[in-house]
């Protein structure tokens, strides 16, 4: 482990000759050093660049070529809307590498690695009078062992993933483990059931929708991918009875029923483990009492696999998140997604506040609240959430599959224009995703960082796998550009 800075930054001062455009470096306040594994953040090549501003763009040029695939940016706002990057080929020319939207307080932009000696960063759209960045890192990064374990959990919906041609072997090179889902559920005496659904205008039994869905994935994943299920406490028998009282009651009351009915469970179809995804209790004690049982599931279940879903207003909050509760799972599937009212853009899941912010946040807890005996959590953990899904600005009920608009979305766009209409306003809103290059750069950004994986909501939303647009393959890709 070596100890290094979170963010290394420039210090540097320009003007653009731009009218009305202030391209500023500046140094931001110092940050408490945390450990990460070692990584090449301490070769920072932007340090020994000239800086040549010109008409909306910046040049970098290194006193010699250097193997490059990363480049970090910030700005004081908002203000870049649309941005691209360019090195230079051998011949002068500057080639595109890459290309994204908002860069705000940091931005990680990641690309196939390239050998140059100059990159530019040109500006292609920005609100207000002008736009400024603030810094400016250029990595060669790579080479990291944590990418040989790096997990990628799969939910998988059962009702989506029950017909013969629902689920493509290709996907899966990416994938290391599964999670199917939405079908199992337990009653708040601990009773295991299984939930009907429609299949072609015909409702299936729900046991045979799971047990075929199951068929299908195991038929279609890589040698050595687990495959857990998801046991859902929601009322869906129409008792009345609050997601809240059917854990409560399942977790206490009930507790050695639900252990012994979710261990012959998991046995009858020979799962590698189980998951909970508990929406979502409301105080510690509700949570301590889902980490018991989780504990006490995994020793009944002679250590098979236990994980569990918690949305990031849980996993970045003190005596929820932490080592005591943690050592009862083997890790965390955090939903880092359908967060429109943390970004001041309305932008579900972000690079800036669903990335950054967020893993930001879980290493500041560690650092603040760690003890000799034991850390506060362990990175290696945390599975951050990937959305293969949009959400309206307005943070509307509406969830828009990937698949529907990767075309109109190309490799780099993240922006469907007013594809959302809200009845009660009359008005339309546009719809955030997280496209091809969005998916790649959270991936590098995540091993990078150290943590554990990533999960993605959810497996049937993707494209097919020989498309250039398939986000399974960005997972793929930014994972093999960390070997």
């Amino acid at each position: 482990m070596k100890k290094i800075p979170l963010v290394a930054f420039v210090l540097i001062l320009i003007f653009s000759t731009a009218v009305g455009v202030a391209v500023a470096f500046r140094p931001q306040a110092e940050q408490k050093e945390i450990e990460v594994p070692a990584t090449n953040y301490d070769v920072d090549y932007a340090k020994d660049a000239v800086i040549t501003n010109m008409d909306n763009a910046i040049t970098l040029t290194f006193p010699e070529a250097h193997k490059i695939n990363t480049v970090v940016l910030t700005e004081p706002g908002r203000a870049i809307r649309d941005f691209e990057i360019y090195y230079q080929n051998e011949v002068g020319e500057y080639v595109f590498a890459y290309k994204q939207d908002v860069i705000g307080n940091y931005r990680y932009c990641c690309f196939k690695e390239v050998e140059t000696s100059s990159i530019k960063i040109e500006i292609k759209d920005y609100v207000g009078e002008s736009w400024e960045i603030t810094s400016i890192e250029v990595y060669q990064m790579g080479d990291n062992k944590r990418a040989d374990d790096f997990r990628v959990t799969a939910y998988a919906v059962s009702q989506y993933t029950y017909a013969e041609d629902s689920v493509k072997a290709d996907h899966f090179k990416a994938i290391t483990h599964v999670n199917l889902i939405s079908t199992v559920f337990f009653t708040s005496k601990g009773e295991i059931y299984f939930l009907d659904s429609e299949q072609n205008g015909v409702m299936v039994d729900g046991e045979e929708v799971f047990k075929k869905s199951l068929q299908n994935i195991r038929s279609a994943v890589k040698e050595g991918t687990t495959i857990v299920a998801t046991l859902l406490g929601q009322d869906r028998l129409g008792t009345g009875e609050s997601t809240i009282e059917i854990h409560e009651s399942a977790f206490t009351t009930y507790r050695d029923t639900f252990i012994a009915n979710a261990v012959a469970f998991c046995n009858k179809y020979q799962l590698d483990g189980l998951s909970f995804d508990y929406e979502y209790p409301e105080t510690i004690a509700q949570y301590g009492r889902l980490f018991d049982v989780c504990g006490a599931l995994k020793e009944a279940m002679g250590g098979k696999l236990m994980t569990v879903a918690l949305g990031t207003w849980v996993t970045s909050k003190p005596l929820i998140f932490d080592h005591a509760g943690l050592k009862n799972v083997d890790w965390v599937e955090s939903m880092n997604y359908d967060e429109v009212r943390e970004d001041p853009l309305g932008n579900h899941s972000s690079f800036e506040y669903s990335a950054y912010h967020h893993i930001s946040m879980v290493k500041k807890l560690n650092e603040l609240f760690s003890s000799p005996e034991a850390p506060y959590t362990d990175i290696l953990q945390y599975n951050m959430g990937l959305p293969f899904y949009s959400r309206p600005t307005n943070y509307g009920g509406y969830w828009g599959d990937y698949k529907h608009k990767a075309e109109e979305l190309g490799k780099y766009g993240n922006v469907i224009r007013d594809e959302y209409y809200e009845a009660s306003d009359g008005k339309t809103y546009d719809c955030y995703y997280n496209s091809y290059q969005m998916i790649y750069d959270k991936v590098c950004y995540s091993i990078d960082q150290g943590i554990g994986g990533v999960m993605v909501w959810h497996y049937s939303c993707d494209v097919d796998p020989d498309s250039e647009l398939s986000l399974w393959d960005a997972i793929y890709q930014a994972v093999e550009s960390r070997k």
